[in-house]
């Protein structure tokens, strides 16, 4: 296949660039058939500065704009979206593997979905909120907390969705009144060309207002720790989100880190085992089980193990993997050679410390990067497989006697992400659900909380902190600014100098009165 490049890097002049830096490209390859896509120019990390002041200038002017002209800009990129969700669903799939269904659904449309929430709602989310006064004050001064936007904001994003990753933050920080630099993925670098694109046609009218930066993970690093950046947003694994903390600690620079997960699905004695098979094979391996909030354990009570692991065993035999543009492939190949590695490591530990393969288990036999999806049994919390983020599908299924066990080893990991439980008895579901360690819980369903935009997403424990996504997620970008006001009627007011007796009393009366 003949190479392309499809970045046109008019945004910042590379005539001031070394001829080395145009040298310096990444290339994009087809997962599927290792066939090289494309080639993105690197952007050179001594143009960061210039990145910085641009953004800077856009912010102050953009953070002064009215709603109104912030939501005729943001609809002018949804409409762009919109009217290319189709090419930007096929460069993902191109670019990652997965089924254009997948890209559409999860990549493109919760995009949109977010800037229909924002663009709807963003204005109230956004307004001035007053607060209750104490009755002493409340004749002249009102209270009030208004949202004023951070400035400029660092967005880095991962590859497992590397629009919706990308895009979904950088559209709230937008709303909120801030100027992005983002730096998407290296791994998919035509979908950050794409996000560069759309970029430069919906804020033509606001230069520097949302800028891309391409390259590995150190020019991300460059941007988030460079002056001038006053909030970062980092969504990738716990490993290097804790590295970007550390740099950013001596900063004092506030950062939303969205880490990985672990996350548990406990299957009660009296689940719908139908749904819950269900669930649990859509919950590892949609994606690829390359999901940071993906079904990664499952604990099932012993009285319905058997035949909830048969349902799932017969599920997984149908699921069809293929390419990405055959709208009968469930499963496309991994992102990557590094995830054959470290899936053929985890799984090997479990089998040598006696779990049982029951499906799948090894690479499929066909060009590209493609796993069989997994299962497997027998497993216990020696193994690696049930401490860390599997990124990737093999399904790993517990036995457990009764719910504090399921509870206890649900709990027993690093991360705290998403939990999902299983029950018919509601009362059972909510008891659980308070000693979940998770930033969301489920019951019944995987991963709908995310697709219910005014849901506050984000984790506990190692999966990172903060929270994204509609009112809480617009906020984010915010800085609350408390404001009280007084109506400049009296020339003094009753706790100001001169202090005397009379004052003094006062006092005392209103300790001695605080209930």
């Amino acid at each position: 296949m003949e190479q392309r490049t499809l970045s046109t890097r008019t945004r910042v002049e590379r005539r001031a660039e070394p001829p080395t830096y145009r040298q310096q490209v990444t290339r994009a390859v087809n997962p599927a058939t290792f066939e090289v896509i494309g080639n993105v120019p690197q952007t050179p990390e001594g143009l960061v500065p210039t990145f910085v002041e641009r953004a800077r200038r856009a912010a102050d002017a953009w953070g002064l704009a009215g709603w109104e002209e912030r939501g005729r800009t943001l609809g002018k990129l949804r409409a762009l979206i919109a009217a290319r969700a189709q090419d930007i669903a096929a460069t993902i799939s191109r670019s990652m593997g997965k089924p254009l269904f997948e890209a559409l659904h999860w990549d493109v449309a919760m995009v949109l979905e977010d800037l229909d929430d924002y663009l709807s709602h963003g204005e109230r989310y956004l307004a001035d909120e007053k607060v209750d006064l104490p009755a002493r004050m409340e004749r002249h001064k009102t209270a009030l907390v208004r949202y004023a936007p951070r400035g400029v904001v660092c967005i880095i994003s991962p590859w497992n969705f590397p629009f919706e990753l990308a895009m979904a933050p950088a559209v709230a920080a937008l709303a909120a009144g801030n100027a992005v630099i983002l730096k998407p993925t290296s791994a998919a670098p035509l979908v950050g060309d794409f996000l560069e694109r759309l970029f430069a046609e919906a804020f033509q009218d606001w230069p520097g207002l949302a800028q891309v930066i391409h390259g590995p993970g150190p020019v991300g690093t460059a941007v988030a720790t460079a002056p001038g950046v006053d909030f970062v947003c980092f969504t990738g694994s716990t490993a290097v989100g804790r590295d970007l903390q550390a740099r950013l600690a001596p900063l004092l620079r506030p950062c939303l880190l969205e880490l990985g997960g672990s996350d548990p699905l406990i299957v009660c004695a009296d689940a719908n085992l139908e749904r819950a098979a269900n669930a649990a094979v859509h919950g590892r391996f949609a994606n690829n089980g390359q999901v940071c909030a993906a079904v990664k354990r499952v604990y099932c009570h012993e009285s319905v193990s058997r035949s909830f692991v048969e349902k799932v065993i017969a599920k997984v035999n149908l699921l069809k993997l293929g390419p990405w543009d055959n709208p009968t492939s469930d499963i496309g190949p991994l992102a990557n050679d590094r995830a054959i590695s470290a899936l053929r490591s985890l799984l090997h530990d479990a089998l040598d410390k006696g779990a049982k393969l029951v499906a799948g288990g090894f690479p499929a036999i066909q060009a590209g990067w493609y796993w069989q999806p997994t299962v497997i049994t027998g497993v216990d919390h020696s193994m690696r497989i049930m401490k860390e983020e599997t990124f990737g599908p093999i399904l790993p299924i517990c036995t457990v006697k009764d719910d504090e066990e399921a509870l206890e080893l649900a709990n027993d990991n690093p991360y705290g992400l998403d939990a999902y439980v299983f029950t018919n008895d509601m009362r059972r579901a909510h008891r659980m659900a308070n000693r979940l360690r998770a930033g969301s819980v489920n019951i019944n369903d995987v991963g709908v909380n995310y697709a219910i935009r005014d849901l506050p997403f984000g984790g506990v424990k190692q999966s990172g902190h903060g929270r994204c996504h509609g009112r809480a997620g617009l906020r984010l970008f915010t800085d609350p600014k408390a404001m009280v006001i007084d109506d400049g009627a009296t020339d003094t007011e009753p706790a100001w100098f001169p202090y005397d007796g009379a004052k003094l009393e006062q006092a005392k009366e209103r300790c001695s009165g605080i209930q």
